[in-house]
């Protein structure tokens, strides 16, 4: 959820089997094969059928399935210059000149997908059919934007016609943040890998070595009691000393690129 004069909440959730509804219709386009679902009022209703969403006031979600060359790799996020339909007073939805069509939020991100040639060729194809939401498959694209941060999730599962390795994974990456969020105090997984951490003697990122980079030492300490709570174990745990030197690192490297 972010907040922005109100709150405005998404719920994504996945399945081992597909809907019924899903599984029934051969000719039904359904995010991950019917596995994938989205919902917009806490859960009370889900949705797994791909579009362009608009919910609170000034949120969306587009959503579609996803050829496997176009899966994103990684993405890092960037710090988003002032807006002016930030400012709007009502609290209005953004205009649709303001947004980008979900094609263009795909062919914006070739760079960091897996194949990008190969997928280049596939994105000109539902191009010129008009067919994204249309595309049937076991792995999904979410892009969601709100005021105040935007994210991407990639949603990948096995075959289940070959589940020799049974799998349903959620990848989520932070793709554009307010300037006024990243002033403030980030807590979870998020919060602990904002700033970079160094090692000491050979000056290098510290990109894999969990016990040096997060607080909590296993997954469960990040895992809360529901889709909408803030309280984990992690929370209370301190990793002090990392914090304060990849901050004060990040803070050196800042002054001597300005």
């Amino acid at each position: 959820s972010a907040r922005s004069g109100s709150l405005s909440n998404i719920m994504i959730m996945t399945t081992p089997e597909p809907t019924s509804e899903c599984k029934n219709d051969p000719d039904l386009a359904c995010l991950g094969e019917g596995t994938l679902h989205l919902s917009f009022d806490k859960g009370q209703t889900f949705t797994s059928t791909p579009g362009d969403y608009h919910y609170g006031s000034r949120s969306r979600v587009v959503v579609h399935n996803t050829y496997a060359a176009c899966s994103r790799k990684w993405h890092d996020y960037d710090i988003s210059p002032n807006k002016s339909w930030r400012n709007v007073r009502d609290g209005g939805r953004r205009t649709t000149i303001q947004e980008k069509k979900p094609l263009r939020l795909l062919a914006d991100r070739k760079a960091k997908m897996i194949d990008p040639d190969e997928c280049d060729g596939w994105i000109k194809e539902r191009i010129s059919k008009n067919d994204l939401f249309q595309q049937r498959g076991l792995w999904s694209t979410v892009y969601v934007e709100t005021p105040m941060v935007s994210f991407h999730i990639e949603y990948r599962r096995s075959d289940w016609y070959s589940r020799q390795c049974d799998f349903q994974s959620l990848d989520a990456w932070m793709t554009n943040v307010d300037e006024s969020m990243q002033n403030t105090e980030w807590n979870g997984i998020l919060g602990e890998t904002k700033n970079r951490v160094y090692d000491l003697t050979s000056g290098e990122q510290i990109k894999t070595d969990r016990s040096q980079i997060l607080r909590g030492k296993d997954d469960a300490d990040y895992e809360v009691g529901g889709p909408f709570e803030t309280e984990f174990a992690a929370l209370g745990q301190k990793n002090g000393f990392n914090r304060i030197i990849s901050s004060a690192i990040d803070s050196i490297f800042s002054l001597a690129l300005s």
